[in-house]
């Protein structure tokens, strides 16, 4: 089992200090709007993850007044107790991320999937009306914290990326190469992470496409990759990839930009075999990408032979007691951490945890409290 067992805060968005104590099975951030519920989960997310799901300013994390965020998490892994920290630093006024693992400082890389988690928030929205990069990320996410060498792969080619740019653009120094050597390196990696995310994606349709049913959802939800580069083996998708680039090479060089390429890939979500961004409604992007949330955690739980963390960011308040339910439902193991304006009718078995102005407190109603 994966899960989080104590959760230190400080000086991290609203709250200037908390301690909360967690378990396993279900717990329900309650309280109005505005009162810190989402800052929880955020800072579950970035010590698991070293990164915010809600902005890309890390900076933006520390409270007000304060030179440093702080975040750590006392954790149980497969049988083992570790404890995960990640600090936010303000330098030349931007955020600079530090990681711990077991107190030694430690890189990203080392640090994800240590505590493997799975976001749902209303932030998913944009997955579905907004352009490919976030539809990317959501493949990334998980990829990485399944796969060390699918990471590396990733960030080795984002480099690559950046310094092909450069000589593009003729500003990589008087000592730069041409291009062959940037091609050679964007191709092999290319091709790793194209081939991670086709696997990854068909292990999702299944998956995905059953939660939508059991959510409610009318139709077929189909997840579909659109790859930049086609073909079976890895030898044919680098024939393609190379084929490519140069079919591109004049344009590359007037825009000064690398136009082919896994960062310019998709994921494409279809209802009844029509784009979903162009015909579905709110509701039905909604119960898409919740859908797809969980259809990530099953995935994830099948390579790793427990269920990650599930993270529900105001996820259920559009769903009936039913299908409430459907997704709390632990089986028995697994930890889900919820946010709420009003407790879920399907959470009569939840720790209940009232929040106020970055304060916590358990509540005397909670149906796991030992006052209630």
């Amino acid at each position: 089992m994966f899960r989080i067992r104590r959760l230190w805060l400080r000086t991290f968005r609203n709250y200037a200090l908390a301690d909360l104590a967690l378990a396993e099975g279900v717990t329900v951030f309650v309280g109005p709007n505005g009162q810190g519920k989402s800052n929880l989960l955020e800072a579950a997310y970035m010590v698991s993850t070293g990164r915010s799901h809600r902005t890309g300013q890390e900076a933006e994390v520390i409270q007000r007044g304060a030179t440093a965020a702080r975040v750590r998490a006392a954790i149980a892994r497969r049988g083992r107790e570790e404890e995960l920290e990640v600090t936010v630093a303000l330098e030349d006024g931007r955020g600079s991320v530090r990681m711990r693992l077991n107190g030694a400082p430690s890189a990203r890389g080392a640090v994800l999937g240590r505590l493997p988690v799975v976001l749902a928030a209303p932030w998913d929205l944009e997955l579905v009306r907004g352009g490919g990069a976030g539809r990317r990320r959501l493949m990334d996410a998980a990829l990485a914290q399944l796969s060390p060498a699918y990471f590396f792969a990733l960030h080795r080619y984002h480099r690559v990326v950046i310094q092909r740019n450069a000589v593009l653009r003729g500003r990589a120094g008087p000592r730069a190469t041409g291009l062959e050597p940037w091609d050679a390196q964007l191709v092999a990696l290319g091709v790793r992470i194209t081939a991670h995310r086709a696997a990854y994606v068909e292990r999702l349709r299944g998956p995905a496409a059953d939660w939508f049913g059991r959510l409610g959802g009318a139709g077929t939800l189909e997840a579909r990759y659109r790859p930049s580069w086609t073909g079976q083996g890895d030898e044919t998708l680098a024939a393609a990839g190379r084929a490519q680039l140069a079919q591109r090479r004049a344009d590359e060089l007037r825009r000064g930009l690398t136009l082919v390429g896994p960062h310019r890939d998709d994921l494409e979500l279809l209802l009844d075999g029509v784009p979903l961004r162009a015909t579905g409604s709110q509701g039905q992007w909604r119960t898409a990408m919740l859908a797809m949330r969980l259809a990530e955690r099953d995935v994830m739980a099948a390579d790793l032979g427990a269920r990650p963390v599930l993270l529900l960011d105001d996820a259920l308040a559009e769903l009936d007691p039913e299908r409430q339910r459907r997704v709390l439902d632990v089986d028995g193991e697994g930890q889900v951490l919820a946010t709420a304006t009003a407790l879920p009718e399907a959470a009569t078995s939840a720790r209940v945890i009232a929040v106020r102005a970055g304060t916590l407190e358990e509540a005397a109603w909670s149906p796991r409290s030992a006052t209630s």
